[in-house]
Parts: C-alpha cells; sequence; structure tokens
C-alpha cells in the first residue's frame, strides 16, 4: 500500500495555458481506480489518464490487486507526474476510492472526479463536455444519470464539489466497509447509495445525458451505456465505451460486433487496444442471465437509438 512521489517537471507555457483553460480550479483530483493485478497499466487506460488530466486534474491511481507497481506504469506516472499506489483488492472501486480518500489527498481539493478504468476512451475531447456540463459550479455532476432501479449518477465518472462531499450523508457512504461487501451489495450501498445521499442532502445532481424524466424509461429502465452506445459515440456526448457492454454483451446485442466502426480517427484512441483488451479477457459467466423480456427491450430500444 505505497504511493510512488511524482516530481513535477518544468512547466511550459503550453502547460500554463492549458491550467488556464481546464474546465476545474486549480487543485481538483481525480481517484481513479484501477484493477491491475500484474502491476501495469495498459495503453487504453493510460489514454484515458492523460485526458483527464487536460481537465486540470491532480491524477491519483490507485492499482487494486498487486503488491509490486512495474517500473513501465512507474514511468508512465513520472512522465504524467501522477500519483500512483497500490493495495490488495477488495472492494470494488469504491473501495480503492475509499483508501485513497483515508490518505488524506481529497483534504483541499475544490472538486473530487471518482473514476475508473471499466470503459475504454474517450473518444472526444473530455475537457470541452465538462465545460458544457458548468461542472465547476455544479454541486454534483456525471456523465450518465439512469432510472435503472432508482434515479441515480453512474459511478464510473462522478464529480462532486468539496461542500457536497463534506455532507454528512456522502461521507457516511464513502465510509462504508465495501472489502467486505458483495459486487451487488456495494452497488446498492455505493453508487447507488451515493445518489440517495445527494438527495437526502437537498443536493442536485447533474449530467450531460439522463433519463430521469423520460416517460418511457419511468416504465422500462434500462442502462444507457448498453441501451444508447452507438449514439452516445457518434455525438460525442458520452464519448465512452463500457468494457462489459463489448466484452460480456449481457443482452445478445447483433450491433456490437461493428464496436470498431464508431470510433473516430481523430480520437486518437487505437481500436486495437480493445482488441488486445477482449483477447484476453473472454466473456464472463454472467451469475444472472439476461431474460428474453430484457433482450427484447435492449434489442428495441438500440433500434430505436440507431435511428437518432
Amino acid at each position: 500500500m505505497h504511493s510512488v512521489s511524482i516530481s513535477p517537471a518544468a512547466i511550459s507555457e503550453n502547460q500554463v495555458e492549458r491550467a488556464l483553460s481546464a474546465p476545474l480550479p486549480a487543485g481538483s483530483v481525480c481517484l481513479f481506480a484501477a484493477y491491475a493485478p500484474n502491476g501495469n497499466l495498459p495503453p487504453y487506460t493510460c489514454f484515458y489518464l492523460k485526458n483527464l488530466k487536460l481537465c486540470g486534474l491532480n491524477v491519483h491511481v490507485v492499482l487494486s490487486g498487486c503488491s509490486v507497481i512495474t517500473e513501465k506504469t512507474r514511468q508512465f506516472c513520472y512522465r504524467h507526474t501522477f500519483t500512483v499506489w497500490h493495495r490488495p483488492n477488495g472492494g470494488l472501486d469504491f473501495g480503492a476510492w475509499r483508501f485513497l480518500i483515508d490518505k488524506g489527498i481529497t483534504r483541499a481539493a475544490p472538486y473530487i472526479l471518482f473514476a475508473n478504468d471499466s470503459v475504454f476512451g474517450p473518444l472526444a475531447p473530455l475537457p470541452p463536455l465538462l465545460r458544457t456540463l458548468q461542472a465547476d459550479t455544479q454541486p454534483a455532476w456525471g456523465l450518465v444519470a439512469s432510472r435503472a432501479v432508482t434515479p441515480h449518477l453512474q459511478s464510473w465518472f462522478v464529480g462532486l464539489s468539496r461542500t457536497t462531499f463534506e455532507q454528512d450523508a456522502v461521507q457516511r457512504v464513502f465510509s462504508l466497509p465495501y472489502e467486505s461487501m458483495t459486487r451487488e451489495e456495494i452497488i446498492w450501498h455505493g453508487e447507488l447509495g451515493l445518489s440517495v445521499a445527494l438527495r437526502s442532502a437537498g443536493l442536485s445532481h447533474h449530467a450531460l445525458w439522463t433519463d430521469e424524466n423520460n416517460a418511457f424509461a419511468r416504465l422500462f429502465p434500462t442502462n444507457p451505456m448498453h441501451s444508447h452506445w452507438r449514439s452516445f459515440v457518434r455525438s460525442g456526448r458520452v464519448p465512452f465505451l463500457k468494457q462489459e457492454l463489448l466484452r460480456d454483451n449481457p443482452f445478445a446485442l447483433p450491433e456490437i460486433k461493428n464496436w470498431r466502426s464508431l470510433i473516430p480517427a481523430k480520437s486518437g484512441f487505437d481500436p486495437d487496444w480493445i482488441e488486445s483488451y477482449l483477447a484476453q479477457h473472454p466473456p464472463r459467466s454472467l451469475q444472472k442471465s439476461s431474460t428474453w423480456k430484457g433482450r427484447a427491450l435492449y434489442k428495441m430500444m438500440n433500434m430505436l437509438d440507431n435511428f437518432r
């Protein structure tokens, strides 16, 4: 459970200009959770981290499941002035984020972004999206808000202001013993619980995409990262692909095989990174298989979404 201290390199004029135009105020931090049992960051995660830095964030990366960080990853983090930590695996992302919180990293941060390595991207620049979201003025925000189970921000990309983070209800969420919970319990108490805590504190949350006021979604809620994946990437509004979608395709969507054609060449993201990931990570055995009704709903949503 150690960190690698990063000594900032000489600051160039371009770096100063980027800092002044960054969508988040100086001192804001990103707590980035990565599962890395081999102690190494894959290239698609490195790409994501470099893009997060452009948003004006001091990035802290915690590698879960390893006892040693590879020299390649240490050097990458040094070059880009990231701080990298490692810890035993446990508690998924919320366990990793609490590990960093306990180190005092968030103590003086005006904004805190919680992110993880469960997505591929970004496939469009992040700073303009955060400016559109007015992330430097909102109490809580994310890229996607969903009605599935209960209205909530999807936790793979959530930002909180310092005042919001210090609310007692929010602090209780991040202080829970996630290492002793099942995956389902972490989703309920962490991802869903965070938005419940925000509402209980009288705080609104904001997202670039939401179906919270959609009448159809009230009756038939879906995971937008599965049901709207093509329009998200095409529009650049949510420029990420979920690993789970491409790897497991839980609702048997036939269009998934065409994912490569959606990646913009100008994004700088190499589709071969995804091919390599899929070759090394075969589909997981789902604990709960989708029903025919679920598959029919998602196929219908994908068909409708394709016409947008």
